[in-house]
């Protein structure tokens, strides 16, 4: 049996073929644990303050949710179904792909070149998942209802955040912080607290703006409205059969956005139907679950409020633990209210 050489008694030419075969196992083994198993992620934006903040470094668990393989397109599925409170990880339903060769770039150099996934088109996105397939979900002067539950909702108080924008300061500004409370399940959430007083965006006022027929069309007029309140709708689950006409406004532009994404056609509005290749929809079979998220810093998230209801299928993972900065390093990613009454009050 032929002895392997030690490194000293190899050739220059010998020395670097080793190191390249030693290079490669370690890659592919690096490369098969972030695809199907875990990976890190750093959060770029406000969107989960206080409870998850800029910069935070998370590793991702993929293999209860079932990871998504890149380029192909492929869903290996989990053996958990996400659930209402769970902080989730997921594809941006309204991201576009650049191109196969910029996303094979990104993949295959662990997104240290990140050509799919940038400020500009983020990709990888992460949020509360507050609905599941088949609630119905409204929001009041920023008091969420689930299948007509009001969530218990307490003040915590009102404090003072840095505003960060692509990881730069860019001034302060004053937050009101509540603790959310649905079947037991406690999370922190804050809105601008100047937003509370505006009255031009009321309850009445919002409602009746969300639910004008005209949304569907020209939805980015509407999208300040949002922020604090929405007319109930529905999150579709697999199988069901959903008769437009029946849906108000706000409820339609998401439907529209849902088909658009199924079919990958574009979606005519005449007269307030939907047109698909010049035929009128009337309803619509589902094809596979949906959830609806949003993120805890409500007035500061682009969430489904905006771009839409998130698929089972984009779904790939959540945090496992926070490993930077080590001040934060843990594996629970809900602040508690006597936390942030010390922190901030």
């Amino acid at each position: 049996m032929k002895q392997k050489k030690s490194k000293k008694d190899m050739t220059f030419k010998e020395r670097i073929v080793e190191g390249v075969k030693e290079f490669l196992s370690a890659y592919i083994i690096v490369f098969f644990i972030r695809l199907f198993l875990i990976e890190a992620f750093q959060i770029p934006s406000q969107s989960m303050v206080p409870n998850l903040l800029v910069k935070d470094i998370l590793m991702v668990e993929k293999l209860t949710m079932g990871t998504k393989i890149p380029i192909l397109n492929w869903k290996i599925k989990g053996f958990l179904k996400p659930k209402k409170n769970d902080i989730i990880v997921f594809i941006s339903p309204a991201w576009e792909s650049p191109g196969l060769s910029k996303e094979l770039i990104s993949l295959l150099t662990f997104s240290i070149i990140n050509l799919d996934n940038t400020f500009e088109t983020p990709k990888n996105l992460v949020k509360r998942l507050v609905a599941e397939p088949g609630d119905r979900i409204s929001m009041s002067n920023h008091i969420l209802f689930i299948n007509g539950k009001q969530l218990e909702t307490e003040s915590i108080g009102i404090v003072k955040q840095p505003i960060i924008e692509r990881f730069k300061y860019a001034g302060d500004a004053t937050f009101h912080i509540y603790e959310e409370n649905y079947n037991g399940k406690k999370r922190i959430v804050q809105y601008y607290a100047p937003f509370e007083k505006r009255e031009d965006l009321e309850y009445k006022n919002a409602i009746q703006k969300l639910t004008n027929e005209s949304l569907v069309d020209s939805f980015g007029f509407y999208r300040e409205y949002l922020l604090s309140s929405f007319p109930e709708i529905y999150v579709p689950k697999k199988g069901d059969t959903i008769k437009i006409q029946e849906l108000n406004s706000y409820n339609k532009y998401l439907i529209k956005l849902l088909i658009e994404r199924e079919t990958k056609k574009k979606i005519k509005i005449s007269n307030g139907k939907f047109l698909l290749d010049g035929n009128e929809i009337k309803e619509w079979k589902i094809k596979e679950n949906y959830y609806f998220g949003m993120g805890d810093n409500r007035h500061l998230s682009e969430d489904c409020r905006y771009f839409g209801f998130i698929p089972e299928s984009n779904i790939f993972g959540k945090p496992l633990v926070r490993y930077w900065p080590l001040l934060r390093v843990g594996f629970d990613f809900n602040e508690k209210k006597k936390t942030i009454i010390k922190k901030y009050l």
